[in-house]
C-alpha cells in the first residue's frame, strides 16, 4: 500500500500501500520542505456501483514474497508477521483508504484499488482472505488481505474505500468490526507458481532533502559506506525543489537486508518502495 510508510512499500505499500518488506519512515531533513499531503478520500466520480459487485470468493492462494517479513518497523514500533489460521477472530476499530492511494503498489507488490474489496492487517501474512462484519449494522463482506496497516493505535484493519462502503461505514471514517480468517496463504512450494514472486526492483528512500548539494552530500557518505556492487545510489529530482535520496540494491532479499542495515548503522531510517 505500503501510506505511513510506504508499505511498505511493500512490505508499503497504503495508505498502507505500497509499505515494503524491510520499512521505516525516512527521516526528513531540517532543511526539507514540506511535502504537500493529497488529501485521501472516496473517489471524485463515482463511477463503480460498490452496491452491485460480487462478494468475492476466498481461496487460497500462495504466500507473497513480498510483504511478509519476520519483522518490520514503522515510525520506531516493531511489528511481527504472526502465522493464523482459519477461524481465527479479532475485534476492534477498522478505518479505510482511498483515492490517495489508488494505484499505489500495496506491500505484496500489487496495485491498490480503491474499487475492490480489499483489507490491509499489520501482521497477518499476506494474501489472506477474511469475513468482516460491521458491528454497527450487521452487513458483512469478505476481503482479500493484501497489505500492511493501519499504523494508528488501537485499529485492527484499513478497508479499501469500496469495502467500507459496502459495509456502510465510508462516510463515517471508522467503525466498529469484527472479521474472521477464512483462507491463509500456502506455504513455498506454491510460491514458483506465483506471478508475484518474480523480482521486483525494490528502493531505499533514504531521505529528502530542498537543493542538490545536501542530496549529494548524502549521496556521497552513503556511496562511501555501501559497495556500488550490491547497490546504485542515485538522486531524483520532482521538479519542484525536492531531491530524494534513493539507494536501488541488487533483487536478491538477503541482498536488501545488508543494504538495510548499513542504511540504518548511518543514522537513517529508509523507507522501501518498489518501482513500478
Amino acid at each position: 500500500m505500503i501510506r505511513s510508510a510506504l508499505v511498505l512499500a511493500f512490505l508499503c505499500l497504503g495508505g498502507c500501500s505500497s509499505v515494503q518488506q524491510w520499512i521505516g519512515v525516512a527521516e526528513p531533513d531540517d532543511e526539507a520542505p514540506v511535502v504537500d499531503e493529497v488529501p485521501d478520500g472516496p473517489p471524485l466520480i463515482a463511477s463503480v456501483d460498490v452496491d452491485s459487485l460480487p462478494e468475492p470468493e476466498a481461496k487460497p492462494e500462495p504466500l507473497s514474497q513480498y510483504g511478509n517479513p519476520e519483522t518490520y518497523a514503522v515510525d520506531g514500533v516493531t511489528y511481527t508477521i504472526a502465522p493464523v489460521g482459519p477461524g481465527f477472530s479479532e475485534i476492534g476499530t477498522a478505518s479505510w483508504y482511498g483515492r490517495k492511494f489508488h494505484g499505489q503498489l500495496t506491500s505484496s507488490g500489487e496495485p491498490f484499488d480503491m474499487f475492490q474489496f480489499t483489507a490491509a492487517h499489520k501482521t497477518m501474512p499476506i494474501p489472506a482472505w477474511i469475513r468482516v462484519t460491521n458491528l454497527e449494522n450487521n452487513q458483512s463482506l469478505v476481503v482479500r488481505v493484501n497489505d500492511r496497516g493501519p499504523f494508528k493505535e488501537n485499529r485492527v484493519l484499513d478497508l479499501s474505500w469500496a469495502a467500507a462502503k459496502r459495509l456502510g461505514f465510508s462516510d463515517k471514517g471508522t467503525a466498529q468490526v469484527s472479521y474472521e480468517v477464512l483462507t491463509v496463504p500456502t506455504s513455498d512450494a506454491a510460491l514458483i507458481a506465483n506471478p508475484l514472486a518474480k523480482p521486483a526492483q525494490a528502493i531505499f528512500q533514504v531521505t529528502a532533502v530542498s537543493t542538490e548539494i545536501q542530496a549529494q552530500k548524502v549521496a556521497d557518505q552513503i556511496r562511501e559506506a555501501v559497495s556500488s556492487e550490491l547497490a546504485t545510489v542515485r538522486i531524483e529530482s520532482n521538479g519542484a525543489g525536492l531531491f530524494r535520496v534513493q539507494v536501488l540494491p541488487k533483487t536478491d532479499l538477503s541482498v536488501e537486508r545488508e543494504i538495510y542495515e548499513q542504511l540504518v548503522a548511518l543514522g537513517w531510517s529508509p523507507q522501501r518502495l518498489i518501482a513500478k
